[in-house]
């Protein structure tokens, strides 16, 4: 008669005991959702003002080529690259022809290839269905920032990465709608317009390493520029000062190396005089008689 009674009670306690369990895996998963959100609304939203700051010309500059706030609102939702969109606009309206606006853009958006690839080791931790959405939707800035936190080995997950992407993604494209709503009623001069673009540029070379390599790309770019509008091809002025730069860049970089290489080479042959004063007694215990 006593068996019934403990197996029902060895029941309950089970059910307690689950119970307790289930409580305690939903506390700690809503308090790691509430972490996640915490680390990315931090790490997202000084990105996201800037956006805004930045996105509302970009929507303007668009409005004045022609583009409306939903193709707008589409296009910086597919297209990651800012200064891409600022360069449609501004070679649309100075009238260059579309080959060399394809080739331009093209042109400056090849640094995301290389941003994938730095990216790419980091990535293989979350699988290749995770690491391809992450892949597809991320800008530059949301690229630092998970590159610095795997690189680091902070807490961050392919969720946060993400939530991080999306967030700053949704913020530019909101921005770029808003802005090219805001250029249909308002009349904002095209040139002032236009400039949030070249300013946008300026900062960017400013917070590069102020190194040879560095200058030697701005200068090669801005002489390719000048020849071009000079000889009257302005057309293919951009493209052409994107490879300009590049090469002086890697050849200014190259140099350094081929001089410390050169001096590095056991085999090189020192001068003569430099020779005979390693040779020249010095007086001192252990050097050369």
């Amino acid at each position: 008669m006593q068996r019934p009674a403990q197996d029902a009670d060895s029941v309950r306690r089970k059910a307690a005991h689950d119970q307790a369990s289930s409580q305690i895996h939903n506390q700690t998963r809503s308090q790691g959702e509430v972490r996640m959100r915490r680390e990315v609304l931090s790490a997202a939203w000084p990105v996201m003002v800037s956006y805004v700051a930045v996105g509302l010309p970009c929507g303007v500059l668009a409005a004045k080529a022609g583009m409306g706030p939903l193709q707008n609102f589409v296009l910086a939702l597919t297209f990651l690259s800012g200064g891409g969109q600022f360069m449609m606009s501004n070679l649309w309206l100075a009238g260059v022809p579309l080959g060399s606006i394809v080739a331009s853009v093209a042109a400056v958006s090849t640094r995301f290839a290389l941003y994938s690839a730095s990216l790419a080791p980091y990535l293989e931790r979350f699988g290749r269905r995770s690491a391809l959405a992450i892949s597809c939707c991320y800008t530059e800035e949301a690229y630092g920032i998970t590159l610095n936190k795997l690189a680091s080995g902070a807490p961050w997950s392919a969720q946060d990465a993400l939530a991080l992407n999306l967030c700053v993604q949704l913020t530019w494209a909101a921005s770029c709608a808003a802005g090219a709503a805001l250029g249909t009623v308002v009349n904002v001069p095209t040139a002032i317009a236009g400039f949030a673009m070249t300013s946008l540029f300026i900062y960017l070379l400013y917070a590069q390493p102020h190194t040879r390599p560095t200058a030697a790309a701005a200068a090669a770019a801005v002489l390719t520029v000048a020849a071009c509008k000079w000889a009257g091809a302005a057309g293919v002025a951009v493209p052409l000062a994107a490879l300009a730069g590049v090469a002086a860049g890697l050849a200014a970089g190259a140099l350094p190396r081929a001089r410390h290489a050169h001096h590095d080479d056991p085999n090189h042959k020192r001068p003569a005089a430099t020779a005979a004063a390693a040779h020249a007694p010095t007086g001192e215990k252990g050097g050369p008689q």
